[in-house]
């Protein structure tokens, strides 16, 4: 009797679980709106330690020399495809230019809610609502991504992450004819966002291909695939070219240390434990994959598409990138995405959890659940506050160099040639002219701190050695 009594009570334990992670029943409900609130916090506190930051690196590039018009939207940006980033951003400054520099840091902090948003959905549906809570906070929080967090350019990195993932909720389930076309079109407008739509329509396939059920549809993904080889052959190859070939020997050799090294940061981040230690949460992740299997247990579909599109990731980058060493791996820009698709997997790994019935057995998996929770958000706030930090630099930096792009150039610079901010002077001067200088913040002026002399002096010394290197 107590056998079966046992049996008949974990028999309405996993139905009650399986009933809690269904997407249908009695939505939204307390956790929904806990995560809404947690992405309205996340926001507010994205845009509050974004306040007295400025315009950096490659926005100078679109700002000086790209435009709403066919041919910005087809060239390639460095090697990337920024078509639909380049427009957006481009509309943005025309609208509100340089008077300050909330109006892009709020559009990347909400894209950035949105991805989180979707996280939870795609979570929820697989592990149930408090794992998905769980794992919307670390990617709210994710400061190991935090260069896709405080660079208004990055709106293009973090929009094809949205786009990725809205394909892969659209496409979940038994998708319908016009879900499909809505699946190819959101896959295609990541491709003209950033080279992150490539790892996204890496993972929609995937996804399709390793699930019985949807395997016929994977082949709709060629059509996406197809109009970004298109582009590459016509316009693609010549940025990749510019910056280096990565179909060297060279770099294929250094491409699987390369993956290896990026599966580990994103490991680290996501569990909160750094890089050094994720080297050995990837071997342990591995084996236990490996044992699962030869138990007869299949990994799911969904995780492996997850690892499949972090491996894809960070074996591209590798081959473009190879010049830079496995220290690129670590590049938040890159973690941001390995980390939070990484999330997606191990939660479809983990699946709806289900409390063992013994007491202590209980105790303790509650608390390796909280500890887990407490080392990602604290390792990931740090991380938060240390990015906001370094940009914070950047921006007084900028400020200094615009200072000096201002006044009188020293005896025997040519400001036709002399570079300030990657724009020769007399570039950068016209586009501060025609613009104004983003000196102050007219929604941030308190956080704005004076421009500092001795960083004013430290760019005339740069900028006049650089000079005398040059003749």
């Amino acid at each position: 009797m107590n056998a079966e009594r046992t049996a008949a009570e974990r028999t309405a334990a996993e139905r009650t679980a399986a009933e809690t992670a269904s997407p249908t029943r009695g939505r939204p409900d307390t956790a929904d709106l806990v995560a809404v609130v947690l992405g309205l916090t996340a926001f507010a506190a994205l845009l509050a330690l974004g306040r007295g930051l400025t315009f950096f690196a490659d926005e100078w590039a679109v700002i000086a020399e790209r435009g709403t018009t066919l041919d910005s939207f087809l060239v390639p940006f460095n090697e990337h495809w920024l078509g639909l980033t380049i427009i957006a951003y481009r509309l943005l400054f025309d609208l509100v230019g340089f008077g300050s520099y909330l109006p892009y840091l709020a559009l990347l902090a909400a894209l950035h809610v949105l991805v989180a948003g979707e996280v939870y959905v795609l979570v929820r549906r697989t592990s149930g609502p408090l794992v998905a809570l769980g794992a919307t906070a670390i990617v709210l929080f994710f400061g190991s991504g935090f260069e896709n967090l405080f660079w208004g350019m990055q709106i293009g990195f973090v929009g094809a992450i949205a786009l990725g993932l809205a394909a892969l909720l659209v496409l979940e389930g038994e998708p319908t004819r016009g879900r499909v076309v809505v699946g190819v079109g959101l896959v295609t407008a990541g491709l003209m966002t950033s080279g992150f739509g490539l790892f996204m329509l890496a993972l929609v396939t995937l996804d399709l291909l390793l699930d019985g059920r949807r395997r016929r549809l994977a082949v709709a993904m060629l059509i996406p695939a197809g109009v970004y080889a298109t582009w590459y052959l016509a316009f693609g190859r010549n940025g990749v070219a510019a910056i280096q070939d990565p179909f060297t020997i060279d770099a294929l050799i250094r491409t699987p240390a390369f993956v290896f090294e990026g599966l580990a940061v994103a490991s680290g981040s996501v569990l909160g434990v750094g890089p050094v230690a994720g080297h050995l949460v990837v071997l342990g992740l591995v084996v236990m994959a490996i044992v699962q299997v030869l138990r007869g247990q299949p990994v799911p579909a969904r995780t492996l598409a997850c690892v499949g599109a972090v491996v894809a990731e960070y074996a591209v980058v590798g081959l473009v990138r190879s010049q830079l060493g496995s220290d690129a791996a670590g590049y938040t820009r890159y973690a941001y995405l390995s980390g939070i698709l990484l999330i997606i997997g191990l939660a479809a790994w983990i699946g709806v959890p289900r409390l063992p019935d013994d007491r202590r057995l209980r105790l303790a998996a509650v608390s390796t659940a909280v500890v887990v929770l407490t080392l990602s958000l604290t390792w990931n706030t740090v991380l938060l506050i240390e990015g906001r930090s370094l940009f914070g630099e950047r921006a007084d930096r900028t400020r200094a160099a615009i200072t000096v792009a201002l006044e009188e150039l020293p005896p025997g610079l040519d400001p036709d040639r002399a570079k300030l901010l990657d724009r020769t002077v007399t570039r950068l001067r016209e586009v501060l002219a025609e613009h104004g200088a983003p000196l102050t913040d007219s929604l941030a002026s308190d956080a704005v701190p004076p421009v500092d002399p001795v960083l004013v002096a430290k760019v005339r010394a740069q900028l006049a050695s650089t000079w005398s290197a040059s003749r």
